[in-house]
Order: structure tokens, then sequence, then C-alpha cells
């Protein structure tokens, strides 16, 4: 590292060069084509924000046929935060999906300047993660296991490699990289000016120096948005507000989860080499992401452009514009704050030598917002109808291609095109708040370039409000918490002296051991579990019946039944899968899971018809769950309850209302792994008392805690499918499994139907199986792993674990039909590795209300032999 003396006048270089820099000269002039006056009394959707992500928005519906599309903008077109951004983009995501919306913007960057005949400045120059650290190394081998069947290019590179793409590199200490071809960056300016001629070119209107001032929804669900030179009436309006969008949310009665953090960046004046490589080259060199340092680097022009994003203790989070951003401000840019970067700035010089001679020509200060999770929200939202939100982008140029046609076609077609859970706008709540928000987004940030583990637990704003009545008692007995959507929920328990801290790790983690204790208590003895989290509601009144119908593509259960249905698309694809239990003639109680809460409530919601005499409420905080399940989780319940509790008495699938340890209770016979067991559903504040009276019941039967990875152990040896793995927007019902519970000849037309009809005629793309895999005990698939036969790519894992009743690892997956058929090999990638696996039974163990069926038929025919 280099010595202080040398920072500090580095430093003062730095400081020097960021006081003569106050905003780009000529980015914010008037664009011919945009409009500064009111043109239009009625639109057909009124877009709110005129940067990269609003003006993308713009030129995908104009462009796919929208008639009357009005972009307002309050000042001017990449006013906000679209301006200054350091412009970067890569087809590279951590997750799986968001990698579809950088893949579609990208590749619209290729096409977009030939179809405007509007420059964007796209450099396709590729780019290079660095790694330092054996963590780093295995993390890009864990992309790489769930990148490889996806489309865009991506691959490990050496040292070797890496030196010669970027010669200005100091290599000690460099293990290897992450290579991305298609990576590179793109002038923010000059892609909205594209995305705005565009628009235009398709018929859409675009306004300048035309704030929204109100945003009212009307009786039938229009909007009426009003302007300083008059109000618009419009079908559908998008929040697209960049660091307003609080603002403008709060206009219709949204609390949006939006800060803005203090983002810098510096450009170096030209470097010879870089000169003489352009030059002799005709290209730039790679963009690089030093995740040791924390920062990017990239070209820009002859020199480079520098990055950080300091720890979270230093960071800068803009808190006071969570209540309003100052008047005024639109074009401008903070004063620089170098001294935060300080441990950045040693670490580029390190890894860039040639950086400690080079004069900076300027320092770049400015806001980008930020939700809790540094994902965007991307969707509508549950609370209002026809409106729409596209805000929270901390890479809102990478994201803008891709976000503009997926929010387009969702608008124009009803649902969109692919799964985007993880930016759903009702992924957050009431539960959210300003404290969360602050220390959550603090967080995000900090740890921008930290390695990320599966499964990994971050806990910055933990515990929310949303912690049930056994949180306490639970945590004392050493439960080890997940985060689900606001929620604590014990993933397993740790004995005294185990570990259940965040793994470090992308093998086999510290709680296989406790995991396996709590599947072998509930094969053999019983176990309890808080299900709290679960998403509830209740419909009830004259008409639900007919509308519940509707909505999903089972059949109703009867009365004091319980079934499970799927919510589909018109496209018939799986929206959601509900757990109904029909507690009267017209009155639901509908379970879904604790990620899924408002977005199945909002598809119910919005589908709702005027004038329904029914009503759907949320109940969601109002009610406890806990599960009881096991070999004697009967002998427990009936030591609590007067009520019958026999297989005859007490049948699966059944939903009874009954006193448990004197409380009133709703119990549903019904396991989510597979095994004896009872969900008891019942008053929230009752929790705590429930939990501890259902431990005393069942101590002569050596009961103990289980949590969530126990349940996805034995859930997917019976074979049942999880939304968001199995069962999502990316694939029919038919693919996955699911056909038993679709019934496309039902007499009520429900959502999907006709899709339905021609979807169960037609030959499937692919087909969900079950598979061993055999990975000598060293990990587990865990889910998005690609599946390889013959050295090609033919599908992807979706979930997987340990099977502690089988002892190997499993796991389903997406596979063509060929390769479906039972004992067929194929290879599941783990961290660089391909392990074989085996197409087994599907499922592969009975339920154990299948093995008491079959075993009371056995006994009756033996009976009457």
């Amino acid at each position: 590292m280099l010595r202080h003396t040398c920072r500090k006048s580095f430093l003062k270089n730095v400081l020097n060069s960021s006081r003569l820099l106050s905003s780009k000269p000529g980015f914010l002039e008037k664009h011919e084509g945009v409009e500064t006056r009111h043109a239009k009394d009625n639109a057909n959707v009124v877009i709110i924000g005129g940067g990269c992500v609003g003006t993308s928005l713009a030129y995908h519906l104009s462009k796919y046929g929208m008639k009357d599309v009005v972009l307002l903008e309050k000042t001017e077109l990449t006013a906000g935060s679209t301006w200054h951004a350091a412009g970067l983009t890569t087809y590279y995501h951590p997750g799986i999906n968001l990698r579809k919306l950088h893949y579609d913007s990208i590749k619209l960057f290729e096409t977009i300047e030939a179809e405007t005949d509007q420059e964007i400045g796209f450099h396709a120059t590729g780019s290079i993660r660095l790694a330092h650290s054996k963590h780093h190394m295995n993390e890009f081998k864990y992309m790489m296991t769930r990148h490889q069947w996806h489309e865009a290019n991506q691959e490990l590179v050496d040292c070797e490699t890496i030196a010669e793409m970027f010669p200005l590199l100091n290599m000690e200490g460099i293990l290897g990289g992450l290579y991305t071809p298609g990576d590179g960056h793109v002038d923010p300016y000059s892609l909205t000016m594209a995305y705005a001629k565009g628009a235009r070119m398709y018929g859409a209107t675009l306004l300048q120096d035309s704030p929204a001032l109100s945003t009212k929804q009307n009786a039938d669900g229009t909007w009426e948005v009003d302007t300083p030179s008059g109000k618009i009436n419009t079908k559908h309006v998008v929040n697209a507000a960049g660091f307003h969008a609080r603002e403008i949310g709060q206009l219709a009665g949204l609390d949006l989860p939006l800060v803005p953090i203090h983002h810098q960046y510096m450009v170096s004046a030209s470097i010879p080499f870089l000169e003489k490589w352009k030059k002799e080259t005709g290209r730039e060199i790679p963009a690089i992401r030093d995740l040791r340092g924390s920062y990017y680097v990239r070209q820009e022009r002859t020199g480079l452009l520098i990055g950080p994003y300091e720890e979270q203790e230093k960071m800068k989070i803009e808190e006071d514009w969570y209540d309003a951003v100052p008047k005024g401000f639109g074009k401008e840019l903070y004063e620089s704050d170098l001294d935060r970067l300080d441990k950045c700035i040693e670490h580029v010089m390190d890894l860039l030598p040639v950086f400690q001679e080079t004069e900076l020509q300027s320092v770049v200060a400015g806001p980008i917002t930020y939700t809790p999770d540094i994902l965007p929200m991307i969707g509508p939202t549950f609370k209002l109808k026809n409106y729409w939100i596209g805000v929270g982008f901390g890479y809102g140029v990478a994201h803008s291609g891709g976000t503009g046609k997926y929010l387009a076609r969702w608008i124009m077609n009803g649902e969109p095109d692919y799964d985007l859970i993880e930016c759903d706008p009702d992924r957050y709540s009431t539960w959210c708040d300003r404290k969360f928000l602050m220390a959550k987004a603090r967080e995000s940030y900090g740890m921008n370039t930290t390695p990320a583990f599966p499964k990994e637990e971050r806990w910055a704003g933990r515990p929310t409000e949303r912690v049930s009545g056994a949180y306490e008692d639970t945590k004392a007995r050493g439960a080890a918490f997940g985060f689900h959507s606001g929620w604590e929920q014990p993933h397993f328990f740790a004995t005294q002296g185990e570990r259940k801290d965040t793994p470090i790790c992308h093998v086999r983690k510290h709680w296989h051991d406790a995991v396996g204790r709590e599947v072998d208590m509930i094969m053999n003895r019983v176990g309890v579990i808080d299900l709290t989290p679960f998403g509830k509601f209740m419909l009830e009144g004259p008409g639900a019946t007919k509308f519940l119908s509707s909505m999903v593509a089972n059949t109703l259960p009867k009365e004091h039944r319980v079934n499970i249905s799927h919510m589909l698309t018109p496209n018939g694809k799986v929206y959601a899968e509900l757990t109904i239990s029909r507690l009267g003639k017209d009155k639901y109680y509908l379970v879904t899971g604790s990620g899924s809460e408002l977005h199945d409530l909002r598809w119910l919601v919005h589908h709702i018809p005027e004038g329904a005499e029914f009503t759907l409420t949320n109940v969601t905080n109002d009610m406890g769950v806990l599960g009881v399940t096991g070999k004697f989780a009967r002998d427990v319940l009936s030591k609590l309850t007067d009520e019958p509790v026999s297989h005859e008495e007490f049948p699966f699938l059944e939903c009874r209302e009954m006193k448990v340890a004197g409380f009133d209770v709703q119990a549903t016979r019904i396991s989510y792994t597979g095994e004896l067991g009872w969900e008891i559903h019942h008053d929230r504040k009752d929790t705590g008392a429930l939990y501890r009276a259902i431990l005393d019941a069942g101590q002569e039967y050596g009961i103990g805690d289980y949590g969530a990875f126990a349940t996805n152990s034995l859930r997917l040896e019976k074979g049942f499918r999880g939304w968001g793995a199995e069962m999502n927007l990316d694939k029919n019902p038919y693919e996955a499994g699911l056909g038993p519970f679709i019934k496309p000849n039902k007499k009520t037309k429900f959502i999907g139907q006709e899709a339905c009809k021609q979807l169960v005629q037609q030959e499937q793309s692919c087909k969900l199986v079950a598979m061993t895999v055999d990975t000598y005990g060293l990990l587990d698939p865990e889910g998005n792993e690609t599946v390889w036969f013959d050295n090609k790519v033919v599908g992807n894992t979706t979930s997987g674990a340990w099977s502690y009743n089988a002892n190997t690892s499993i796991c389903m997956a997406f596979v063509p039909p060929h390769l479906a058929e039972l004992g067929t090999n194929v290879y599941v990638e783990l961290l660089g590795r391909r392990f074989k696996a085996t197409v087994v039974n599907d499922p592969m163990y009975e339920t154990e209300a299948v093995r008491t069926r079959n075993a009371l038929k056995k006994a009756a025919i033996q009976q009457s032999a």
C-alpha cells in the first residue's frame, strides 16, 4: 500500500480540482421536439419523470402502439440523477431475473442509435470483476453456476488474461476475474435524448417545465393529473420521478421507502498510455470492478473514471430528503467530500499506480435514490389501481432499457413477460418505516461489493415491528432467524455451542447437523414451528364464491374443507398459489407465502368487480400461526383440545374452529412437510401462550422446534412445489407439474382458462423433474444452478437441499421432456464443478396422508379376505 504522505498529496490534488466542477456544461439544453407547453387534455398513460427510465417507458409504450402517451418533466429532461450518472452498463447481476432486464437494456443500446439517429456514446468495452480472495473467487464460480443458462456470455479469466486486457493493473494479490464481454458504458444524457426522440417519433408527447401538482383517482379508476397548464385525464399514471418519487407518491397517498445516497466519482486527466492504447487498438480498456477496494473504474475518453462505494460508517444519506427534496434542486451537484473516500483511494492507487501521478479533471458528487435493499421498485401497487411505479434505481442507466420494455408490456398486456418479484413495489409495507429504510439503505450501499453468500442474512434495521408472539421464546431456544417481508422467521435451531450466525462460505453450511436433527424429530417424534409470517386474507359476503372461483383454476373446496389453488395470468402463467379454507357458504380464509402477501392481495383487489357486496380483508398482522408436525402431532393436539382429532374424525385437508389450550383457533390438518400435522391459526396476541402450551403438552413425546430449512428438505422429498421457485410467471402450470390442480373445463370461467385449454393440448417445452445429485457431501444445490447434458446447457434447477431421509443431495429442475424419463443422467453445475444427477420419482417419498390412506386400504382388503 502507498505511503500516507503520497495519499495526502493526492487528496489535495483531488480536492483542488473538484472545486472547479459545479455541473456538467452543456448537458441540459432544450432538446428539439420536446414540448414545454400543455398539449393534451386526455391520455392513456401519463409518465411523471423525464430521466432515463421515464423516457424509456415513453419510447417503449409508443413504439408498441400505445396512443396518447404523455411524459411530464418537472424541469428539463435528464435533470435529477440521470445527467450526472457514470453510465455503466452490465449483463451481470447477482440475482436471476434482473439479468433479463440488463440484457434487454444492452441489446437496445446496440440498436437505438440507428433507429433514432441519435448518438448515445455506447462503448461495449467488457468488464472484469477482480478477485483478491478465495471468497471472491468462489463467488464468481457461484455466479457462473447461476449464469450459464442465461443468454449473455460470461466467463472466468486468469491473471495472465486480465493483465493482457488491462495492462495498467498492479496484478499483485489478484487471483482471477469474472469477465463479461458485452458490458460497457453509455452517455446517460445522450441515451435519454435517444429515448425521447424515439418516443416522439412514435407519437408520444413530452412536456418539460411541467411538474405534476396533484394526482387524483376518479371513481371509475381513471386518474386526473394536475399541471401548471391544466389537467390531464388518463387511464394510467406512472411514477418515474427519481429522487422526487416519494413526493409524487405522497400526492396519491403512497409512502414509498426511498432515500437519496450521496455518491461521488472522480475523472482523471488524459493518460498517455490510454491515448496510445486507443489509437493503436481502436477500443477502450474493459471496465474494472475492484471488490476488495469497493469501487469501479472505466475509461473516460483517454482518462479514467473511478467511482467508490465507501463503507457504511463514512457514507452519507440525504435523510432530510425523506421529507422533501430542496426546492429547485434538479441539475445541481453536491460539494465533494473526498475525506470519506480515503480508504478507497488508497486501493485505487495500489491497483493503478499510474493514478498516483495523474491529475484530476473533475469530481462529480450527486444523489442516487436507494430502496432499502438496493433493488428498484417496478410494477403496480395493491393500494391503487392503474398506478405504476418505476423508481429506486441505484443503477438506473443500466436498468432503463429493460425497465421501459418490462413496464410497457405489463401495462399493455395486463401481465409481465417474466417474473421480477424481487422488484415488486409491494414487497414493502407499513413495517418498512423511516428507521428501517435508513439503516438498510446504509447497509446495502456500504456492502455493495462485499461477497454475497447463499442464504446470507444481513441485520441492519432488524427486527421490525413484525415479530411473532413466540419470537422471544424461540430466540431463547436457539432460533436462527431469516427475514421474510419484515418478519423474523426461524430457519433452524442451534443447540448450545452451535453457531447460528451468517455463513461465510459457499459450501455446506454449519447448520447441516441442526437441520438433520429437526428432520429426524419430525419423522420420529413431533415438532412445532412458527408460521406467523404467512400472508392471510379473509374473503366473505354475497358473491365471494363466484368471485373466488373466477380467480383460481381449481374447483373450490366444500365447507370446512381445504385445497390448494392457483391464480393464473391471462396467458396461463402461474401468478400465485393459495391455500383456501372454506369456512362457510360465502366465507373463505386464504393463505399464501410471506413473500407474496401484497403481491397476491393486489391481484385479487384489482379484479374485484364494481359494486361487489363481499369484503376482502388482509388479516396477516392479526393472525398468528403455529404448526404442530410429526409422528406424535395427533397425540400432542389431543392433550390440548376436547375435539376429536383421529384420522377418521379430523381427516386430511379439513379445517375446523375449535379450542386449543383454551384459545379459540382455526385448525387445519395440513403441513408443508408432507408429514402428519396441523396448522393452528389464532389471534396473534395468543401466540406466545399457545406456543408454550404446545411445548408443555409435547414434552413426553420429545417435542422440539424446527424451522424453514427442515421444512424445505421435507417438502422437496414430497414433491411439493414452491412459489417463486417451481411456480412463477416464467412457467405455465403444466410445465411445473401442476396439472392435477388445474380444471380447464370447470363451469365458472377463470382468468387464464382459455390459455389452459390450449396449453393442455400442447407438448410442453420443458418439464419439472426431481433429481438426486451426487455431490460427495461437499455442498448442496439450492436452485437456479445450470443443468448440463452432452456438454450443453439444457435447463436449470429450481430448488435444492440435502435429503436426510435419502442421504443424498436432491433438487427439482426444468429439463427438456426427452430428459425427464426416470433414470436419465444429467449434470448439475455447483461452484464450477459438474456433479452427476439422476431423474427420480416425483415425489420421492409419499406424504403421510397417502401412506395412511394406502395402509387403510390394505387393512380393509386383508379384513375382507
